[in-house]
């Protein structure tokens, strides 16, 4: 076994260990809850120590004594005593133990990974046994995580979870799912979640005719109280992605104002850059990839305010960018 695998291994049963009241708090994605589900059956986790925070929650949280994915400070989040963090998007992807702010320890890994739950079985591998149909749903969740969507079980697990990304319910039920690996349970709830897709089509084709250009930003909006456009909004971001040079960005409103958005770049350009522009502004979480990424406002913006703020942050770099 390698030496950052048998260095992360360490840090975690370490971590457990010193701290037996511990949690699991995950990203609430697809990629979030299978990394989340293998990891806790890794250490023998009691799936009632699992939680999703929503995303409108993760900048005010304060954890403390839990191991989290993909929830790193950037997103807002305080960490008060010791914390594991594992994840991907940093460069390079890493398990790192901290005190408060401060990491005391840390695996890092080669870059390479499409996902975090790639990242956990490579791992714990030699402690999960996944099956040959489990190991085409984590190649599927590589597929969905890193926007390259190929196969046609990426493409229908992907439909049957933007279905359902806000119900609590299905997270849980998904996540005792994948603990169990209970995969024709899984197929099963994709395949009866797939005969109610018709309804997101019509609606990316609904929101396609309110996409506008600022600048070198291709953007629209969603309602994120809405689940069917919330679906049909990743939809079209990909569908924009695919034939767009610049960027694209979809700003999330509640009752007409801008609280969250993602963007997403498929050009040369490092949107880390753009993150860090992006924090300078009182109120504004944002982080990610350097192709796509999220932003949260914390204080109460117009629509013209966001778009500005995003623009600003975007030409900034892009001005220094050759």
């Amino acid at each position: 076994m390698s030496f950052e695998r048998e260095e992360g291994r360490r840090i975690l049963f370490q971590f457990v260990e010193d701290h037996p009241e511990y949690t699991i708090l995950s990203d609430p994605d697809l990629d979030g809850i299978f990394a989340t589900a293998i990891l806790a059956r890794a250490l023998n986790t009691d799936v009632l120590r699992i939680h999703y925070p929503k995303l409108s929650e993760i900048g005010s949280l304060r954890v403390m004594k839990s191991i989290l994915i993909e929830l790193p400070i950037t997103k807002g989040l305080t960490y008060v005593g010791k914390n594991v963090l594992i994840d991907h998007h940093e460069s390079p992807p890493s398990i790192a133990l901290y005190t408060g702010a401060t990491k005391i320890s840390e695996a890092l890994f080669d870059s390479g990974f499409k996902s975090i739950s790639r990242l956990i079985y490579h791992v714990f591998g030699e402690d999960v046994k996944i099956d040959e149909n489990g190991l085409r749903l984590l190649d599927a969740i590589d597929q969905i995580d890193s926007g390259s969507i190929e196969s046609e079980i990426a493409d229908s697990l992907n439909k049957a979870f933007l279905l359902n990304s806000m119900k609590e319910k299905v997270r849980e039920e998904l996540t005792l799912t994948i603990y169990r690996m209970d995969w024709n349970s899984l197929f099963n709830w994709v395949n009866r979640e797939l005969s109610k897709w018709s309804i997101v089509e019509d609606t990316v084709e609904k929101m396609k005719e309110s996409v506008k250009t600022i600048g070198n930003i291709t953007y629209f909006t969603y309602d994120v109280t809405n689940q069917v456009e919330s679906a049909a909004r990743r939809i079209l971001m990909l569908r924009l992605e695919e034939n767009i040079r610049g960027m694209v960005l979809c700003i999330g409103l509640r009752r007409g104002k801008p609280v969250s958005a993602t963007i997403a770049a498929r050009s040369n350009l490092n949107l880390n850059k753009v993150y860090e522009n992006l924090r300078k502004n009182e109120g504004v979480r944002a982080g990610g990839r350097e192709n796509v990424g999220g932003i949260q406002f914390k204080t109460e913006l117009t629509l013209e305010d966001a778009l500005r703020l995003i623009q600003d942050a975007v030409e900034k770099p892009l001005s220094n960018h050759t």
